[in-house]
């Protein structure tokens, strides 16, 4: 740092005495016509940057301004991908005057370079923190290609973010405030700056000791040669206490981190060893980093914050989380869609909850699920409560009425309907964010799929945990007042209620991977392969296509 700031006090010096501001400036306005590509979309912004400045030279007169810009090209709060930005260009024309290699004759066009070079990197460097480098246009075609190749109906609604005005570019240059500036433009702000800081610790973590693989199951008391491997590599990411001298027993401190470690990773909670932690523990580093670095991708989808009172479900993590006036206020599990049948990725408001839903079943789940079921079981619609109607009228059915059907793209003629009470596939409280995709969160009859490792079970819609308790929260939207007292009456009566909501509460299904909380980095699996499709579509390094692997994972208890 205090060798680049002696290079600026010189260069200021030479400003100021050595060269003419007006020759700079006229080897300037020739590089903006032959050094710039013509079809390079930052082309037109560096060439209204120079305009605004009257064609002269921006940076070099300023060693302060030009000191932050170095600072925040190396940033990986702004560059978390270590892009070159043209650094080793300008570090080598600041070391040839720094060092006095430039001919006096040569000064004004290699400061006109410096300069040219040091605007082009910030615009690079701005379109980078809103922009990011992943071409969504070529996910979004992945993503529906998926339909075909896989009869996947994977959707996200994507609202990318774009550089911002090429004013606001120029009042930050004016100002010399860069870093404001860009902390300005940081999407989604709170996760961002949390995913950056652990992707430095990530990038700086000792490499990982391999760990022999074995049958035996390592438990508190065991000793064994592998164990002092493991705690190190517990140490390495913060699970195992680092002032801990290391030995080969399977101590209370290698249970609590063995504990801790498999909560990250979604594990099995037993506070042993065996293989599968292994294999985890075996991962190398660099595959958490590119994680972090994917989920730092995606928030450039998002503003700078979600609104003041919102609910988040995160599809990979299983859980829905209530924020108000940015503390989360609640904590639930949630049962998302079937890898085949993924939940939608999209943003809307939660207008009203229904208290002893009905289920009209969608016409591709008839097609899919129960005509196939009613074919081996004709007691089926009786068994779960399920009316069948033909416009208003209330009609029998056979299963030899519906084959036509099972395969056909003709829609099915008849609504089938669950009726409310305690064996309807929504349990007995929906939750209403009305949308094209005709998903919602709802209570569930099928309780013991929240305690499976992967929630994937649904058809698209999000089983609830706890239900009443998002419930409750929920109704000091309401526009009647309610009380536990009401609630229990309105359920009795076995009959649909409809509760309103206003002012109605944003809710956003999101799709993230990694994430702090608690002080711990909670590391997620890819469970619709949506992070290898977005590695896979980078600017400069894309696959024009997306191949789904036939084994993706084992799907436990």
């Amino acid at each position: 740092m205090k060798k680049i700031f002696i290079t600026f006090i010189i260069l200021f010096y030479h400003n100021l005495f050595a060269i003419s501001i007006q020759e700079v400036s006229s080897h300037l306005q020739n590089s903006l016509q032959t050094k710039l590509k013509a079809n390079n979309k930052n082309t037109p912004i560096v060439k209204s940057i120079y305009k605004a400045f009257g064609n002269r030279p921006i940076w070099i007169e300023d060693s302060t301004k030009v000191s932050r810009l170095i600072q925040a090209l190396k940033n990986p709060m702004y560059n978390y991908k270590n892009k070159a930005f043209d650094q080793k260009a300008i570090k080598k024309l600041l070391y040839y005057l720094d060092n006095n290699n430039i001919s006096q004759a040569k000064k004004a066009l290699v400061y006109a370079r410096l300069d040219l070079l040091l605007t082009n990197s910030y615009v690079r460097l701005v379109r980078f923190v809103t922009e990011g480098d992943v071409d969504w246009k070529l996910v979004q075609k992945k993503l529906k290609d998926l339909k075909d190749t896989d009869d996947i109906s994977a959707v996200w609604e994507m609202k990318p973010r774009h550089i911002p005005s090429t004013k606001s570019i120029i009042s930050s240059i004016k100002s010399g405030d860069i870093v404001s500036y860009l902390n300005a433009l940081i999407p989604m702000q709170d996760r961002y700056k949390s995913l950056v800081n652990l992707l430095i610790k990530y990038r700086q973590m000792d490499k990982f000791p391999k760990i022999a693989y074995t049958n035996k199951v390592l438990k508190l008391g065991d000793r064994d040669s592998r164990i002092v491997s493991i705690k190190k590599r517990l140490q390495i990411t913060g699970d195992y206490p680092k002032d801990v001298k290391l030995n080969n027993k399977f101590d209370t401190l290698l249970q609590k981190a063995a504990l801790t470690y498999q909560k990250r990773y979604l594990l099995k909670q037993t506070g042993t060893i065996d293989k599968t932690m292994t294999y985890y523990l075996n991962q190398p580093a660099k595959k958490n980093i590119q994680s972090i670095i994917t989920n730092l991708d995606k928030t450039k989808l998002y503003p700078k914050s979600f609104e003041r009172e919102y609910v988040e479900v995160n599809i990979p993590d299983f859980n829905l989380r209530y924020y108000k006036d940015g503390d989360m206020i609640s904590k639930m599990g949630v049962v998302v869609g079937r890898i085949d049948r993924p939940t939608p990725i999209f943003s809307n408001s939660i207008k009203y909850m229904v208290l002893n839903p009905t289920w009209t079943i969608p016409d591709n789940l008839i097609k899919r699920d129960l005509i196939h079921v009613f074919r081996e079981n004709p007691n089926y619609l009786v068994e779960h409560n399920i009316h069948v109607f033909r416009g208003k009228k209330e009609v029998d059915i056979t299963p030899d009425m519906l084959n036509e059907y099972e395969h056909s793209d003709k829609k099915v003629p008849y609504r089938f309907v669950q009726y409310p009470g305690d064996s309807n596939a929504l349990g007995r409280v929906k939750f209403m964010f009305p949308n094209k995709y005709a998903v919602y969160l709802h209570d569930t009859d099928n309780k013991n799929l929240l305690n499976r490792r992967y929630k994937i079970y649904s058809s698209g819609c999000m089983r609830v945990d706890r239900p009443f308790e998002l419930l409750e929260i929920l109704l000091s939207h309401a526009t009647k007042k309610y009380d536990r007292y009401d609630i229990e009456k309105i359920i009795s009566t076995n009959k649909p209620t409809t509760i309103r909501l206003k002012p109605y509460v944003p809710i956003h299904i999101v799709y993230f991977t990694v994430y702090e909380e608690d002080g711990l980095a909670y590391f997620k699996n890819d469970i619709y392969m949506y992070d290898k499709i977005i590695q896979e579509s980078i600017y400069g390094k894309s696959k024009p296509t997306f191949k789904m692997p036939k084994n993706r994972f084992v799907i436990t208890n």
